[in-house]
């Protein structure tokens, strides 16, 4: 690892925290890229969104040559040569709370020039980090990172990927990150800066494992709260111990991320009639009840499902394949009216395991020869 070189940013730099746009990234400035400015001293000497426990350490360091991703990152105390239990933890604030049971995404990058890399450990809390009056010692990570064999035999300088699934609690509001190692590091471990040993971390991302889990309403309104928590050094110091004497009030829970509610919005039933009879093949009456049909259809649709039906005459295998058939008669029909749309179509077939009426009469048999069309949309 080179030289760890301490961020000083020059007048061109401007706060780029509240640009809006897209992402599903539930951390903000996850690549550290966006810089505080420290209110106390009128300069650019943090991450925005990030606050470190350790807030006397330099830890915030610009450098294109050993940055993972861009110019910023962070150096965290892992041990001290002459301090027992020195460590420098890293926190930030959810963007949205997670759903309970969901799947979550965790992946950071780690190097370092000491091997250090053994414990690092990724910690979720309801309440904030800071105040947390418990030694690190007495709280167990989600998620311990080890270096596999493959990964230990490359050297530690080079950039280290991270990965887990986390699944949530929810209850989670605070991301952590350290190295939670209850021993200190013994033996000849030459210091990173003064006399302490560094992990260096960039580009953390916390991100849904389900792709239709969107970002929380509420996003860009928390991701200014966070930009906006301004103190560091001295006013910080003050911070914590006015709270930690003082215990905050509980803070309201964040608003979750959005899994959208799916809609049954429209149903069009087929009777056998407008078939070709015992054929899959549509008869000509049935275009223009399609086409009229295909025509209400927008493109705020999700999925569109095809579900064919048969009565009992004939054998299983025979009604499965005609019903089946059927079904993807009509699809195909309906898809070609509107391809540009992007809805998806899914067709089946039941055969005659999902009558309406009884089989046992002309009338209700001649019911359950049908092809049903439900249409869906997520809100």
């Amino acid at each position: 690892m080179k030289q760890l070189k301490q961020f000083v940013p020059t007048f061109a730099l401007v706060f780029l925290g509240c640009t809006s746009g897209y992402s599903q990234n539930l951390v903000a400035n996850g690549s550290f890229e966006d810089a505080n400015l420290c209110t106390e001293y009128h300069k650019y000497c943090a991450p925005e969104a990030w606050i470190a426990t350790s807030h006397e350490a330099n830890y915030y360091y610009g450098d294109m040559s050993i940055a993972f991703d861009g110019y910023r990152y962070v150096g965290l105390t892992a041990g001290s040569v002459n301090k027992r239990g020195a460590r420098n933890f890293i926190r930030t604030q959810l963007l949205c709370g997670l759903r309970k049971g969901n799947q979550y995404n965790v992946e950071f990058y780690v190097s370092a020039t000491n091997k250090v890399l053994d414990s690092i450990g990724v910690y979720f809390s309801p309440e904030d980090f800071l105040y947390e009056r418990r030694n690190f010692k007495e709280i167990q990570p989600v998620y311990w990172y080890i270096r596999s064999s493959v990964v230990a035999s490359q050297p530690s300088t080079k950039w280290q990927k991270v990965q887990f699934v986390y699944t949530a609690m929810g209850n989670e509001a605070f991301l952590t990150i350290g190295l939670f190692k209850r021993m200190d590091y013994t033996g000849s471990l030459k210091p990173d800066f003064q006399d302490e040993y560094y992990f260096l971390l960039d580009k953390v991302s916390l991100t849904p494992v389900n792709a239709k889990e969107k970002i929380c309403p509420d996003v860009e309104r928390e991701k200014a709260n966070v930009y906006n928590a301004d103190d560091r050094h001295e006013r910080l110091d003050k911070m914590i111990s006015y709270n930690l004497k003082n215990p905050p009030v509980p803070r309201p829970k964040l608003a979750q991320t959005r899994v959208p509610t799916v809609l049954h919005v429209d149903t069009l039933i087929i009777p056998d009639i407008y078939f070709v009879t015992a054929s899959f093949e549509l008869s000509k009456k049935s275009y223009e009840l399609l086409d009229s049909f295909a025509h209400k259809l927008t493109g705020q649709m999700d999925s569109v499902i095809v579900k064919g039906h048969t009565d009992s005459i004939g054998n299983m295998d025979y009604n499965n394949e005609l019903s089946l058939s059927r079904a993807v008669s009509v699809k195909q029909y309906l898809m070609t009216k509107v391809a540009s749309l992007g809805v998806n179509f899914v067709a089946r077939g039941y055969g005659y395991q999902q009558p309406i009426a009884s089989n046992k009469s002309p009338s209700g048999r001649k019911k359950n020869r049908r092809v049903e069309i439900f249409v869906y949309r997520r809100e």
